[in-house]
């Protein structure tokens, strides 16, 4: 009987591992967004951002942020508008944060460009990374303009 009862478990067990090894990612991948009509999907990450829906339009940053990532010619003034708005009139601080990160990406998508090399398991996690990119390149460029009086 116990014998019985560990290899079921033990089947369980594995069946959820290969189901979460088979699950994609949060993003997609940097051949989706080169394979894929950007212009098209920009529109659609716009209608996100207009929703109202915090958590909506939160997500959809994070995406425009590693799609800007991965294709950093992609222009979208429409969206670049929406972003640039959000940072000043979201609902919310958080929303009015994760906008005005999205918007320094837009604005400098090469300081930016090991986040995009990386891997993140959802928005917030690529949101926190950004943040501390920016961190260290303005902590840097204090750092070359200080001057220490004699």
């Amino acid at each position: 009987m116990k014998k019985r009862v560990a290899v079921t478990t033990m089947a369980m067990v594995l069946m959820a591992v290969m189901t979460a090894a088979a699950q994609p990612g949060y993003f997609s991948t940097l051949e989706t967004h080169r394979s894929t009509n950007l212009e098209k999907i920009s529109c659609r990450y716009l209608e996100c951002l207009k929703t109202g829906n915090a958590g909506v339009i939160e997500s959809a940053l994070g995406h425009v942020i590693r799609m800007k990532l991965f294709v950093p010619e992609v222009q979208c003034p429409a969206l670049r508008q929406e972003i640039s708005s959000l940072a000043v009139l979201g609902s919310t601080p958080s929303v009015r944060y994760k906008a005005y990160l999205a918007s320094l990406v837009f604005d400098s998508p090469v300081l930016f460009k090991e986040e995009g090399a990386r891997e993140y398991k959802d928005a917030d996690a690529l949101f926190n990374s950004v943040a501390a990119r920016l961190q260290v390149a303005l902590l840097g460029s204090q750092n070359r303009k200080y001057v220490r009086p004699e």
